[in-house]
């Protein structure tokens, strides 16, 4: 009768091992085609390479090479796209979904993710060290970078592409160590100190202290075809260039100095002086260059935030109380705004405590309508996250589907779906 009962367990043990079996090759074993790259539509551009999903949190759940590990998961809302440093990110929206490539920090690697799948996909394994701001092209296969010089604090700022690797055949991809891609790059002039990409992504505005002179100059996203467009005594200045005709400078935001916003014209170089003198100004200008988003120091030197009508040279309070380094204006819906919004104000000096990483916040996620003034939480972060978010480097997708930002705390990465969090 032992016997009869051992035999009965060892089949039943057999049968639901072959069950298994089966389940996995049928229904969890998908693989990814090889698609061409085609370098005017980021969505085919690269869908193949190491593969790595990530659950919810963001912890590598499994690795493998040139297939998908896709499932029936619900993605999140709030999603934490890498837990790593980032030395920032770009995103595209195509007809399906939003891609999201970013330079892993300490490696150089470059990651993609889409927002209709878990995959976290490495594009690339290049040694490229110590990149801590990038800004992309439209069909996310180049970037402009700044990286930190060995054993100095000296930047460099280069033009790199996203580029196939040479001899690529479908047996060098079982390598666990090969990615399908690889980086190639030129540095750009030494004197620049900041940067911004022109709306369509094609130019670049480059920003130079040359005997202790700002200098301008305008290329095309290469660094190719510089042209000078001012020269000015100031030096100490954040850039933006939110819409074609604007390029708005902001000199840099201080507790301790009145700040003043300048619109300057990228054709003539003419600069046109928008807002000042204020106390430890920031400022963030929508991408029509209608509104612009201020915080300031206030009577009790805390912060204080506003929008601004350029039109009707106006302003109203914002109702929330954050810095406009913490916010990033739609693409899509020019007149919302989006900030990532301290839960408990603390009392201290800004924006410097805040730059210095004296203070650090707690934050949720908040939309301000800029025409109607309405203001809307979008997110609770520490309850969708638990975790400490202090939000910055936010921006949104072409349409408005999703807000990227990272937290100034680990310099993570992170994705909001607007449209389901609405």
């Amino acid at each position: 009768m032992k016997n009869r009962n051992t035999k009965i367990i060892i089949a039943f043990i057999i049968i639901l091992l072959l069950a298994t079996v089966a389940f996995w090759f049928f229904f969890l074993r998908i693989t990814n085609p090889t698609i061409p790259i085609d370098e005017n539509n980021p969505q085919n551009f690269s869908p193949f390479g190491t593969s790595t999903r990530r659950t919810n949190n963001g912890q590598n759940n499994g690795q493998s090479n040139g297939t998908s590990t896709s499932s029936n998961i619900p993605i999140p809302i709030l999603r934490l796209l890498s837990s790593t440093p980032v030395g920032g990110y770009g995103a595209s929206t195509t007809a399906s979904t939003t891609i999201i490539r970013w330079v892993d920090r300490g490696r150089g690697s470059i990651l993609q993710a889409t927002e209709d799948s878990l995959d976290i996909i490495k594009l690339s394994n290049t040694l490229a060290p110590r990149i801590y701001q990038s800004a992309w092209n439209k069909s996310l296969n180049a970037f402009i970078s700044t990286t930190l010089v060995t054993n100095s604090t000296r930047i460099q700022t280069t033009y790199i592409e996203i580029t196939p690797v040479a001899n690529m055949n479908a047996s060098s991809t079982n390598s666990m160590s090969i990615t399908p891609f690889e980086l190639k790059g030129k540095n750009l002039p030494n004197e620049i100190v900041t940067y911004a990409l022109s709306p369509k992504k094609d130019k670049i505005f480059f920003f130079s202290v040359q005997n202790n002179r700002g200098i301008g100059y305008i290329s095309d996203i290469t660094g190719g075809a510089l042209t000078q467009i001012f020269d000015t005594p100031v030096t100490q200045v954040t850039i933006d260039w939110p819409e074609e005709n604007t390029i708005a400078i902001t000199t840099k935001g201080t507790a301790s100095q009145d700040g003043f916003l300048y619109f300057v014209n990228p054709k003539t170089g003419v600069w046109k002086n928008i807002i000042g003198s204020i106390g430890g100004l920031s400022a963030i200008v929508s991408h029509d260059a209608k509104y612009v988003l201020i915080s300031m120091r206030g009577p009790n030197e805390d912060m204080q935030t506003a929008i601004y009508k350029v039109a009707s040279s106006t302003g109203i309070s914002a109702v929330v109380r954050t810095l406009a380094d913490k916010c990033a204006w739609g693409n899509f819906y020019k007149n919302l705004v989006y900030c990532a919004v301290p839960s408990m104000p603390i009392n201290g000096t800004y924006p410097d405590d805040w730059y210095t990483g004296t203070i650090q916040f707690s934050d949720k996620i908040w939309q301000i309508n800029a025409s109607t003034g309405e203001v809307k939480l979008i997110s609770n972060l520490f309850i969708e996250s638990d975790r400490l978010i202090d939000g910055f480097n936010l921006s949104t997708d072409s349409k408005d589907n999703y807000l990227m930002f990272m937290s100034k705390n680990d310099l993570s990465l992170w994705s909001l779906n607007l449209i389901d969090s609405k």
